[in-house]
């Protein structure tokens, strides 16, 4: 019977095997808490990010002080009105003045451009008076140079 196990020893020692494995693991995880522990409850140093949100939450509030105390928000709708209505006489007034020194200033280029188109119906008119002299004084010289040169041999 010695070469025969009993069934009854072979599980107890399968049992004790699985017993011994189980302890040491349970050991390990036992040693292992209190690193766990100590990292669970070391605090999370909070202090760049809350300071980063503070500084854009302190640039937030100037902004929305600026735009609460622009002036804007403070006149009433019919105020509104009144400063529309103005803005748009002022712009429709400056126009008006840009069209009227616009129109100024085209009349007095036309003005000049008609002092130069008389100037040249002038010289054209003074051309034609010079051709016209030049032409008759050229016939009267024609018809002189034959009178002076019979004259001229009768006296000498």
């Amino acid at each position: 019977m010695s070469d025969q196990h009993e069934p009854g020893e072979d599980d107890a020692a399968r049992a004790f095997e699985a017993l011994r494995a189980e302890v040491a693991t349970l050991r390990q995880a036992v040693e292992a808490l209190p690193a766990i522990v100590e990292g669970a409850t070391r605090a999370t140093d909070y202090t760049p990010t809350l300071g980063a949100v503070a500084k854009v939450l302190t640039q937030v509030e100037a902004r929305i002080v600026a735009i609460q105390n622009h002036p804007a928000l403070k006149m009433t709708p019919e105020q509104h009105g009144r400063a529309i209505g103005r803005a748009g006489a002022d712009a429709f007034a400056d126009a008006a003045r840009l069209m009227r020194d616009e129109a100024d200033a085209m009349k007095r280029e036309r003005q000049h451009l008609a002092g130069i188109a008389g100037e040249v119906l002038t010289r054209q008119a003074q051309r034609r008076q010079l051709l016209w002299f030049c032409a008759a004084a050229c016939a009267v010289g024609l018809s002189i140079v034959p009178l002076i040169r019979a004259l001229a041999t009768h006296w000498l």
